[in-house]
């Protein structure tokens, strides 16, 4: 790849995001300001918005709430929200999945040690408010850990491959010469760059256009699914290039905008209600005003002789009341604003899944499994959506890249022999694990296949107890096995099903003996009372008799 197809690439992705700007700075005026477009990574700060303009706050607390809700019931820093599992092929394996149980382990630990909860709370924002978020997962060599790296809605450009899969992140970044020189080696700049660096010019900074993209299967001058590429703007020159075994940048869309590769926001559907929002809570800041300072009505004649202030005086003749001064035009209906008000900060509350969060936060902990179930079911599912897009385009890929770095670090656990494959360049690699998530919204989701379960089985209760046979159609183990995990319950806890059989095996072995022995006593005892009967002697053909 070309500095200059580098470059080309990056104002076609701009003219693919351009119609969404406009949207997201309103978007923002009214949910998140410091996310609107116009800053650069430099430093410099966007154009200020005139917070006396705005009149309601509604869209931006829901806004936060919806993002917080991701972290503390998606992804929360204090709880085991995933756990990797084996192909199934390899699931009967036990040295296998102590081995992947053992990888998610180090991978909570290592997510915890780095700086992850806090740039993905930043993802959340953009993909909560402006329908897409973004960040970078790689690995600091010279802290050796994990490193996370946010990328602000507005400062970069993604495109998608035939199946709407994000597979192209471009993203500008503002060097000085000398930090260019840091950053990619002097000797990779142009010469006009160099000769800055060398002068320690500092105060004029360069574009660098950073794009990161899937090989194509024409470009076999790559040896990675993956590349990245730096091109200095004005020179076209590349400073760095690198590939990767992984894609380094996960994009997240709360849904799907058309064809587009750009993510739809709830804060859109709300954006008409936050609108009339900021409009009556204007007019409620008037009627209020007018209530605290009302208005004076008074005669021409008294021009410049009454008093407005705490204490003033005015005199009036009390003969005449039409001379009096006297308060108008103060009576607005205060209470159907108020009622308005309350209707639209509901409305974009519901549309921003506020009633959800407030839900898991308000479950009386002595409320049963099934009633806090049944609360939660219609909400959850309309959150789950979103839910399974955030797995399965963020979530899953991004735990996948971090389970291959670790593993090529040196940092997880001995692989068992049976699954290590060895590559053309002798390095090890293993199976690529499955993702199961235990946090609150997978598992309210999957309580509600427990909850239909039981309900199920009350149902047909009755038919049951006529016909106990008709268990045989079920499968308990299986069920039980499910269930244990739908609860989000350690899976550690759980026996191997090759152990399970075992102590079957074990235990109807000890029964059988207890049998026989126990068949054995009553034969003795009855021998010993048919001799007591028979003067001491065992009468001829009872011991054949009791075989």
């Amino acid at each position: 790849m070309t500095g200059e197809a580098v470059i080309s690439k990056r104002d076609a992705l701009k003219r693919y995001r351009s119609p969404h700007e406009q949207l997201w700075d309103e978007v923002a005026e009214l949910s998140l300001p410091r996310k609107i477009s116009g800053g650069t990574d430099d430093g410099t700060l966007p154009p200020m918005i005139d917070s006396a303009q705005l009149h309601d706050s509604t869209l931006r607390t829901a806004s936060l709430m919806l993002a917080n809700g991701f972290c503390s019931l998606v992804t929360p820093r204090e709880e085991v929200w995933h756990n990797l599992t084996p192909p199934k092929a390899l699931r009967e394996n036990d040295k296998v999945v102590k081995f992947y149980r053992e990888c998610s382990e180090e991978i909570t630990y290592r997510l915890e040690q780095s700086n992850f909860y806090t740039e993905i709370q930043e993802t959340y924002l953009d993909r909560a408010a402006m329908g897409t978020g973004c960040d970078f997962s790689e690995w600091d060599t010279e802290n050796d850990e994990l490193n996370f790296r946010h990328l602000p809605i507005g400062t970069y450009y993604i495109g998608q491959d035939h199946r709407g899969r994000c597979d192209s992140v471009c993203h500008e970044q503002r060097y000085t010469a000398v930090q260019a020189a840091q950053e990619f080696g002097i000797e990779n700049l142009p010469e006009e760059l160099q000769k800055e660096a060398k002068d320690h010019k500092r105060n004029e900074s360069h574009v660098f256009v950073i794009l990161v993209e899937k090989t194509r299967d024409w470009e076999k001058d790559s040896q990675f699914p993956y590349e990245m590429c730096c091109v200095h703007e004005d020179s076209k020159k590349i400073v760095h290039k690198q590939g990767y075994y992984e894609m380094p940048a996960h994009v997240t869309r709360y849904l799907k905008w058309g064809t587009s590769p750009y993510g739809f926001a709830p804060t859109w559907i709300a954006l008409p209600e936050a609108h009339k929002l900021s409009f009556l809570q204007k007019q409620m800041d008037v009627l209020a005003e007018k209530a605290a300072n009302p208005p004076i009505l008074a005669p021409a004649s008294l021009e410049g002789e009454i008093g407005v202030g705490a204490l003033d005086i005015t005199y009036v003749n009390d003969l005449d009341p039409n001379r009096s001064p006297r308060e108008w035009a103060t009576a607005g209906r205060y209470d159907i604003g108020q009622d308005r008000i309350e209707s639209k900060k509901k409305a974009i509350m519901e549309i921003m899944h506020g009633d959800l969060f407030r839900l898991f936060a308000q479950i009386d902990r002595q409320m049963t499994a099934t009633e806090a179930t049944l609360r939660q079911a219609e909400k959850v599912m309309q959150f789950s959506p979103t839910f399974s897009r955030l797995t399965s385009e963020y979530l899953d890929p991004k735990l996948r890249r971090i389970f291959a770095i670790l593993w090529r670090q040196g940092k997880m656990p001995d692989a068992p022999e049976e699954i290590q494959m060895v590559q053309e360049d002798r390095s090890v690699v293993v199976p690529v694990p499955n993702i199961a998530y235990n946090n609150r919204i997978s598992l309210a989701i999957k309580a509600q296949q427990n909850t239909a379960y039981s309900e199920f089985m009350a149902i047909n209760q009755m038919a049951i107890e006529m016909n106990p046979s008709i268990l045989d159609n079920l499968d308990g183990d299986s069920q039980f096995r499910d269930g244990w995990r739908n609860a989000g319950l350690p899976e550690d806890s759980l026996r191997d099903e090759q152990e399970v059989d075992e102590t079957r095996q074990a235990r109807a072995e000890a029964q059988a003996q207890a049998q026989q022995m126990e068949q054995a006593q009553q034969a003795a005892s009855m021998i010993k009372d048919a001799s007591a009967a028979n003067g001491g002697e065992i009468p001829e053909g009872i011991t054949e008799a009791l075989q």
